[in-house]
This record gives C-alpha cells, sequence and structure tokens, in this order.
C-alpha cells in the first residue's frame, strides 16, 4: 500500500517539472513585459527628441501643444500597450492554470493507484470506501478542471473585451477631426 521509492522519486520529479515550467510561464511574462516597456520608452524618448528639435528650430520660442494628430495618435498608441498587457497578463494565467491542472492530475494517479493497492487487501467494507474515496477523488478533480476551464474562458474573455476597447480608442483616433493649424 505504500508508495515505492521509484514512485516517490518520479512524483518528486513531476511537481519539480510542473514548477519549472511554471517558473517559466513567469520568466517569459516579464520578458515580453520588459520588450514592451522598451518599444513604449524609446517611442516615448523618440517623441520628446522630435519635440525638442521642433523647439529649437523655432525662430522665436513658442511653445504650443502637440497637434490634436499627435495627441490621438498617442492615445491609439497607448490602448495598444493596455491591451498587450493584458494578453500577457492573460497568456501567463492560462499558462500557469495548465500546469497546475498537470500537477493535479499526476497527484491524482498517484493517489488512485494507492487506493487501488489498498482495495487489493482490504474487506467488502474497506472496498466500499475505497470506492467512495476514489468517487470522491474524481468528483474533486472534475470540479478542479471546471473550475480552470471557466477561468480560461473569463481570461479568453476579458483579452477580447480589452482587445474590442483598444480597436474602439485606435478607431476614434483615426477618425478625429484634424487641426486646422498648419505644421511648423
Amino acid at each position: 500500500m505504500y508508495l515505492s521509492p521509484a514512485e516517490i522519486r518520479q512524483t518528486r520529479l513531476n511537481a519539480l517539472d510542473q514548477f519549472l515550467v511554471a517558473s517559466q510561464i513567469w520568466v517569459d511574462a516579464s520578458s515580453r513585459f520588459t520588450e514592451l516597456g522598451l518599444r513604449a520608452g524609446r517611442q516615448a524618448l523618440d517623441e520628446g527628441r522630435d519635440q525638442l528639435d521642433a523647439l529649437i528650430t523655432q525662430a522665436p520660442l513658442n511653445f504650443e501643444l502637440p497637434p490634436l494628430e499627435r495627441l490621438t495618435a498617442w492615445r491609439g498608441e497607448s490602448a495598444e500597450w493596455v491591451r498587450e498587457a493584458f494578453e500577457i497578463i492573460g497568456d501567463a494565467q492560462q499558462g500557469i492554470l495548465a500546469t497546475t491542472r498537470d500537477q493535479v492530475a499526476a497527484l491524482d494517479t498517484l493517489l488512485m493507484r494507492q487506493m487501488d493497492r489498498a482495495a487489493l487487501s482490504a474487506d467488502a467494507t474497506g472496498e466500499a470506501a475505497i470506492d467512495h474515496v476514489r468517487h470522491a477523488i474524481r468528483e474533486a478533480e472534475a470540479g478542479f478542471n471546471e473550475l480552470t476551464d471557466a477561468a480560461v474562458r473569463g481570461t479568453d474573455l476579458v483579452e477580447e473585451q480589452i482587445r474590442q476597447m483598444s480597436d474602439a480608442i485606435a478607431t476614434e483616433a483615426d477618425t478625429a477631426p484634424r487641426s486646422r493649424r498648419a505644421r511648423s
């Protein structure tokens, strides 16, 4: 009825593998966030440099707000960055849920194997109790799988809503009235 040394070793290796997968998911998400931040920072620096160049070349120094077209473009770009950030978070969450599901399934399989071994030496009452525990484990795993499926669907819905919002803001930025002032 006890776990063999090989089963203990395999269970530990499986758990470590799942931990490694979860860690890699967060490393990848961090890398994607870093890339997003670098792109946004690079764009802000370029925009600042362009504005500084425009100020330097002006004959009489005149401080004006950026043209309306540029402000609406910034709004659209910001919406795209928000959409991408939520996509990164959603991908990481779904990866963690899949990893957790795999780990729970591995532990449940091990537990079921132990129940099978216990049933071999149990009397009728013990076997009935073991069957009850098996059923409870299967129900718990099914419930857990339903919860993770619902979480994945929820993440997909949030990502879709963010995408729609981002598209709407970008479309608004494209259709915003153009400034009538001549550019310098």
